[in-house]
């Protein structure tokens, strides 16, 4: 989908001026690789590494092949953003001895009745402060659909991350890839690994949406069936305000808004601040 970029790069710099340290190239590097190494260790699958792509094209590219690939071989492709802080989210999981077993998740996850789950998590976003605008439906009005993922780009370079892990999740169904990377896990009011996993099945069974990249505050969803009307991407912006309000909240400003992004659009995205 289509989101205020400028807007996501001025908080993107502004976070990266407040908060990362200044390193040398050689030792920045060097960090970087530890960071691939522990989610490579992590996560215990084959994997590639993507080095200095020139744009997203040529990553679409890739990922579009492994995805045809991974339906004949077995495999669900998901490109992982690598950083410091997703690899404090894995010790975290590792510091919880339940959160790392996967099958206790999907089990976890095909207990959630979905559709009460996005109807608890819409209400629980909808604007309550005198403050905030309450035409939260705005208006609609369609615009150009997203055919490429918005996450890949660098905001502190302007450039293509340097390099990105396309991991091979061994499983046919796209949905548990949920399981087994972890993100923010309910903080900032992200959904827990369980329920990432059920509303992924419930939108792939729908869409064909298939968790394409992640990092630890963004997934982007690869979508083989997008909506083709009006009165459908209405229905489907309300559930993607409930499973993530701050795409609406921080980015397109009404659901009505959102919907006009998804109409035709391949990819979906999501990102939890």
């Amino acid at each position: 989908m289509t989101m205020n970029v400028e807007k996501l790069k001025k908080v993107a710099i502004n976070l990266l001026r407040l908060g990362r340290p200044i390193y040398k190239r050689e030792e920045m590097v060097k960090r970087n690789m530890d960071y691939i190494n522990e989610i490579i260790s992590f996560v215990g699958c084959e994997y590639e590494l993507i080095k200095n792509a020139a744009d997203d094209v040529y990553v679409m590219k890739r990922y579009e092949e492994m995805l045809i690939k991974g339906k004949s071989e077995g495999f669900t492709p998901v490109i992982i953003i690598p950083c410091e802080v997703m690899c404090r989210a894995i010790e975290f999981f590792y510091d919880d001895e339940n959160a790392n077993d996967r099958d206790a998740i999907i089990s976890k996850s095909e207990k959630i009745d979905v559709s009460e789950l996005l109807k608890k998590r819409i209400q629980d976003a909808m604007p309550t402060d005198e403050d905030i605008n309450d035409d939260i439906e705005g208006e609609y009005k369609k615009v150009s659909s997203a055919k490429a993922f918005a996450s890949l780009l660098d905001y502190g370079t302007n450039r293509i991350y340097e390099t990105l892990i396309l991991a091979k999740i061994p499983t046919c169904n796209p949905w548990e890839v949920a399981a087994w990377i972890p993100t923010m896990a309910g903080g900032n009011e992200c959904p827990f690994p369980a329920e990432h996993v059920a509303v992924f099945e419930y939108w792939y069974k729908k869409y064909g949406a298939i968790p394409a990249v992640v990092r630890f505050d963004i997934w982007e969803l690869y979508v083989e069936r997008p909506v083709r009307t009006q009165e459908e991407a209405v229905s489907l912006a309300w559930e993607q305000f409930g499973y993530c309000c701050d795409i609406v909240y921080q980015g397109v400003g009404t659901v009505n808004a959102l919907a006009g992004t998804v109409i035709d659009s391949n990819v979906w995205y999501f990102w939890w601040d």
